[in-house]
C-alpha cells in the first residue's frame, strides 16, 4: 500500500507556531507546583543569559528572584496561586546569570490533574523595563505639572515676569510632553497641537489646523467619530476612546483619547497605542494558528485510528480468503465453510465500523421504519441484563399508548445498547437502571443540546437513569462532543455519545442529558411522533402471497462501474431466473433501455463515471419508461435530502455492503408490485 505523503502546509504551520512560541516577545516557563523549571522558551534564555542545560528539571524559578521576591513568592504568591488557580502582573526582579536583575510583570495558570491536584504551572514573563520607564516618565511628568500647578497658585498675585515664566514652564511642559496634546473646537478644528502629535501623524501645525479633523478619521470609524462629538457638544466628557487616525504618509495609527470639552473648547490628551493593537493581533494569530495545530492533530489522530482499524479488518478478510484459496489448491474442501464465516463476520465488523463513523459525523443513510418503541424496549430487556451483569437491576417503565416513531430501528437499538452499558459503568459497585417511555410535547425545553424548536410538538421520550457516580455540570456540558470520554484510557473511545446524537439529529430528534454527582445520570432520547402503522404488520401484510410474477423470469438492467460487484449481483439474478442486461455506464444504459424495450426493473449504483450518475440515470429512465422499476445502491448519502427525494415513488435505496439474500428479497418486492 502506498503511504500518503506529508502535508508540508501543515508541517510548515506546525514549524511556524514553534518559531512564534520561541521568539515570542513574552518569557514562557513551564514548572512544577514546586517550581522547578521543566522548560522555557529562548526568549527567556536570551533575557537572563542562562543555558538550557542549566536550568531544566534542577532550578526552581523562585531561586532565581531576589530575595525579596522570593519572600513573596513564598508567603503570597503560591498561596495565592493554589487558591485562585491563577494570578495576574506581579512584578518580580529575577537575576540573570551576569548577576543583573531584570523587572518583570508575571501572570499564570495552575493546571489540575482529574483529582484536582497541583499539576503544572504555565508561567508568562514580561519585560517591565520599557513598562516601567513610561510609567516613570509618567509619574515625573505628573510630579511636574504637580510644581507647575503649585507654582502658579504662588505666583497668582506676582508681576508680570512671574506670569511670563508660569507660562513659559507651562509651554515647556507642552512642548516635552510624550503624550499628543491638542486643543480644538466643537465645530471640528484643531487650533493647537504640540510636538508629540506633529511627530506620531507627521502633520505640521500649520497643515493639522487647516483641515477639519474628521478628514482624519478612518472610514470605518466614522459612525463611532459622530457619536463622539455629540456627546462631546453636550458637555460630555470621554476617557479612553480609541480610533485610527490618519498619517501623512496615507497609514493609520491607533490613539487613545481623553477628550474635555469646556467652554466651547475641546481639549485632547493621546496616546499612540499602535504598536499594542499590533502586539495583540500577533498574539491572536498565533492563538489561531494553535488551534489549528490542534484541530489537524484530531483530524490526524482520528484518520490514523481509522486506518488502523481498517488494516486489522482487511487483514482478517485477506487471510481467510487467501487461505481458502490454498486450501482450495490443496483438495482439502471440508474446512472451506470456516474460513467463509470467519471472512463474513470480519467484513461484517468493517460495514459496523463505517456506520459508526457516518453516524458520528451525522451522515449515515438511516434506514427509518415506524417502530413501536415499547416492543422493542421489551425486546431487549433480556439482553440488557446480561450485558449489566447480576449485581445491577434492570427496572422499565413503559407508557401505554405511546404511539409511534420514525427511525432506524438497528441505531435505536445500539444507541440503547450504549447508553446501559455506560450506565453499568457508572456503577461499579451495582445499583439500578430505569429505562422509561412517555409522550412529551416540547417548545424550548431546558438542557437541549439544540436549538430551540419554532413551535410545541409531541414526541416520544425514552429515558435511561442510573443510580451511578454523575457527572459535574462542566462534564455534562461536554459530554456530547467527539472524543471527551471521563473513561481510563483504553476503555472509552468518547464518540459514543457523539454517534447517539448525531443519529437522534438525523432522526429529527433531540438529545437532553442531566446528572448530579453521588445521584446518577438520566439521557433521554426525543424522537417526533408518528402517525401510522408498525413496520412490522406492513412488511408482513406485503409478503402474504407472492404475485405470479415475482416467480417468473423479468428482464433486469444492472448498471455499475465496479465489474466484479456487477458481475456478482447479475449472477445472483441470473440465478435466480432473471435475465440480466449489463453496463458500465450511464450512457450504456440508455443505450440498453433503447436496444432492450422489455426491461422490467433498473439497478444500478448512484456513483457512476461520466456526465450521468445513477440518480440522473433513473430520472431520465423513468421518463423514456413510466412503468419501469428501480432500485439504487449506494455506500454513502451524504444529504438526508437526496436521500428522501431517492425513496420517494418507485424508487427503492439499498445501502452498501448488504447480504446478497437482502438485494435478492428487494428485486423480488420491487417486482411483485409490477
Amino acid at each position: 500500500m502506498e503511504h500518503s505523503k506529508p502535508d508540508l502546509e501543515s508541517l510548515v504551520q506546525v514549524e511556524d507556531i514553534q518559531d512564534l512560541y520561541e521568539n515570542a516577545p513574552c518569557a514562557y516557563l513551564l514548572t512544577l507546583p514546586d517550581g522547578t523549571i521543566i522548560r522555557a522558551n529562548a526568549t527567556f534564555f536570551r533575557w537572563t543569559g542562562y543555558d538550557q542545560g542549566a536550568l531544566d528539571g534542577k532550578v526552581r524559578f523562585q531561586d532565581l528572584l531576589a530575595i525579596a521576591g522570593r519572600i513573596y513568592h513564598d508567603t503570597h504568591y503560591g498561596p495565592l496561586l493554589l487558591m485562585q488557580g491563577y494570578v495576574n502582573e506581579l512584578a518580580f526582579d529575577v537575576k540573570c546569570k551576569d548577576g543583573n536583575r531584570l523587572p518583570v510583570f508575571l501572570s499564570a495558570i495552575l493546571k489540575r490533574n482529574e483529582d484536582g491536584q497541583p499539576l503544572l504551572i504555565k508561567t508568562t514573563l514580561v519585560d517591565a523595563r520599557g513598562r516601567r520607564a513610561y510609567e516613570q516618565e509618567l509619574l515625573a511628568a505628573k510630579r511636574r505639572a504637580e510644581d507647575a500647578e503649585s507654582a502658579l497658585r504662588t505666583l497668582n498675585n506676582t508681576l508680570e515676569a512671574e506670569v511670563a515664566k508660569r507660562t513659559a514652564e507651562r509651554d515647556q511642559l507642552w512642548r516635552l510632553s510624550q503624550d499628543l496634546l491638542a486643543v480644538g473646537s466643537t465645530e471640528g478644528y484643531f487650533t493647537r497641537v504640540n510636538p508629540a502629535f506633529t511627530a506620531v501623524l507627521g502633520w505640521t501645525d500649520a497643515e493639522v489646523c487647516s483641515f477639519p479633523f474628521s478628514e482624519l478619521i478612518h472610514p470605518e470609524d466614522t459612525g463611532a467619530f459622530l457619536e463622539a462629538m455629540d456627546r462631546l457638544r453636550a458637555g460630555e466628557a470621554l476617557s479612553n476612546r480609541t480610533g485610527r487616525r490618519r498619517h501623512k504618509d496615507g497609514s493609520y495609527r491607533w490613539i487613545s483619547w481623553n477628550i474635555v470639552p469646556d467652554a466651547g473648547s475641546l481639549y485632547f490628551v493621546g496616546r499612540d497605542i499602535t504598536e499594542e493593537r499590533r502586539q495583540a493581533e500577533y498574539l491572536r494569530q498565533m492563538e489561531e494558528s494553535l488551534q489549528q495545530a490542534q484541530k489537524m492533530e484530531a483530524v490526524g489522530q482520528l484518520t490514523g485510528g481509522l486506518a488502523h482499524d481498517f488494516n486489522n479488518l482487511l487483514a482478517g478478510i485477506v487471510g481467510n480468503l487467501q487461505l481458502m484459496r490454498l486450501r482450495f489448491t490443496l483438495g482439502h474442501k471440508d474446512d472451506l465453510l470456516r474460513y467463509i464465516d470467519a471472512a463474513e463476520t470480519v467484513a461484517g465488523r468493517a460495514s459496523a465500523l463505517t456506520h459508526r463513523m457516518l453516524s458520528f459525523a451525522r451522515r449515515q443513510t438511516l434506514s427509518n421504519v415506524a417502530l413501536d418503541v415499547t416492543q422493542l424496549i421489551e425486546s431487549m430487556v433480556d439482553m440488557f441484563a446480561q450485558t449489566v451483569g447480576p449485581d445491577i437491576r434492570i427496572h422499565t417503565a413503559l407508557e401505554n399508548d405511546l404511539g409511534l416513531v420514525k427511525t432506524d430501528r438497528n441505531q435505536l437499538e445500539s444507541a440503547l445498547l450504549n447508553l446501559v452499558i455506560n450506565a453499568r459503568d457508572a456503577m461499579p459497585d451495582g445499583g439500578t437502571i430505569v429505562i422509561e417511555t412517555k409522550k412529551s410535547v416540547m417548545d424550548s425545553p431546558a438542557g437541549l443540546a439544540e436549538t430551540p424548536l419554532p413551535s410545541p410538538q409531541e414526541f416520544v421520550t425514552i429515558s435511561v437513569r442510573d443510580t451511578g457516580s454523575g457527572m459535574s455540570p462542566d462534564v455534562a456540558s461536554r459530554a456530547f462532543e467527539p472524543f471527551f470520554t471521563t473513561k481510563p484510557i483504553g476503555q472509552g473511545t468518547g464518540l459514543g455519545l457523539s454517534m447517539i446524537f448525531g443519529f437522534v439529529k438525523q432522526s429529527g430528534g433531540h438529545v437532553e442529558i442531566r446528572s448530579e454527582v453521588g445521584t446518577g445520570t438520566t439521557v433521554s432520547l426525543r424522537f417526533p411522533r408518528h402517525v401510522g402503522e408498525p413496520a412490522d404488520l406492513k412488511s408482513s401484510a406485503s409478503l402474504e402471497g407472492r404475485s405470479a410474477k415475482s416467480s417468473m423470469s423479468s428482464t433486469i438492467l444492472m448498471v455499475d462501474d465496479e465489474a466484479p460487484l456487477r458481475m456478482l449481483l447479475a449472477e445472483v439474478l441470473e440465478n435466480e431466473g432473471h435475465i440480466v442486461v449489463q453496463a458500465e455506464t450511464g450512457a450504456q444504459a440508455l443505450a440498453a433501455l433503447d436496444q432492450t424495450p422489455n426491461i422490467d426493473l433498473l439497478v444500478t449504483d448512484i456513483g457512476l463515471p461520466g456526465d450521468m450518475n445513477g440518480r440522473q440515470l433513473a430520472k431520465v429512465a423513468k421518463r423514456l419508461r413510466p412503468e419501469l422499476k428501480t432500485i439504487l445502491i449506494t455506500g454513502y448519502v451524504q444529504d438526508a435530502e437526496v436521500r428522501n427525494d431517492i425513496m420517494a415513488g418507485d424508487t427503492k435505496l439499498l445501502v452498501k455492503p448488504f447480504a446478497l439474500s437482502v438485494f435478492t428479497e428487494e428485486v423480488a418486492k420491487t417486482l411483485q408490485a409490477l
